[in-house]
């Protein structure tokens, strides 16, 4: 899987530049090119990463496919006798990532970015006792900050609820702390692991929503 997987974007990527912009791109090329959308410093990295392979990306739950601009960037530039017409970053990034975007086997597990994974886990479980009391969470004039750390094996992501948003000193709601573990690349990653906690003051008390004009 591991050089099927590359092979295919390698190849994808090449049939995008020669179809769309007229490039042939050498196949070594689009080999250090795909590597680097995988997070690898080169296609050597990538065949040689033994904690998580690309080839792990069958068992992603989730597929982060938000393009590591910089990063490709360097990598491009660093590249020997690339084609000097070659498109930006971004735009490549439709070539590599094509055939794991059709692949019906990764069908509901690709997002765009962290942001998009973060506030979907976090809404789900800070707001699930507020939608059962009949709240309309949408209305309510929340201060959302999230915080992303990118560690070796894992990524945490931290979103904080604060309430309301035109308060001289908003109350803490909720903090959820969201864990992805990275099996596959900087793009495979496992089952999130889900940490909600909540402060004094919590919306479903009665008399804070009372307090605060929140029936």
């Amino acid at each position: 899987m591991k050089l099927e997987i590359t092979k295919a974007c390698a190849d994808s990527l090449r049939a995008f530049t020669q179809n769309n912009y007229g490039i042939q791109l050498k196949s070594s090329h689009s080999h250090e090119i795909v590597a680097a959308y995988f997070g690898y410093s080169s296609r050597v990295a990538l065949l040689a990463d033994k904690q998580c392979p690309i080839d792990r990306l069958t068992e992603a739950e989730i597929i982060i496919l938000n393009t590591p601009t910089l990063f490709v960037d360097q990598r491009l530039k660093a590249l020997e006798n690339l084609p000097s017409e070659l498109p930006d970053s971004d735009t490549l990034a439709e070539g590599v990532y094509a055939p794991i975007v059709a692949d019906e086997q990764f069908l509901g597990k690709i997002w765009p970015g962290f942001h998009e994974v973060a506030m979907a886990f976090a809404e789900e479980r800070a707001y699930a006792d507020l939608i059962m009391m009949g709240m309309n969470t949408k209305e309510l004039k929340w201060i959302i900050d999230l915080d992303i750390k990118t560690r070796e094996f894992e990524v945490l992501m931290t979103v904080t609820f604060d309430y309301p948003a035109g308060a001289n000193k908003p109350l803490r709601y909720s903090k959820v702390e969201i864990t992805l573990p990275r099996i596959s690349g900087d793009i495979g990653y496992g089952e999130p692991k889900v940490k909600p906690t909540f402060y004094n003051g919590h919306m479903s008390d009665p008399d804070f929503r009372r307090k605060h004009g929140i029936d």
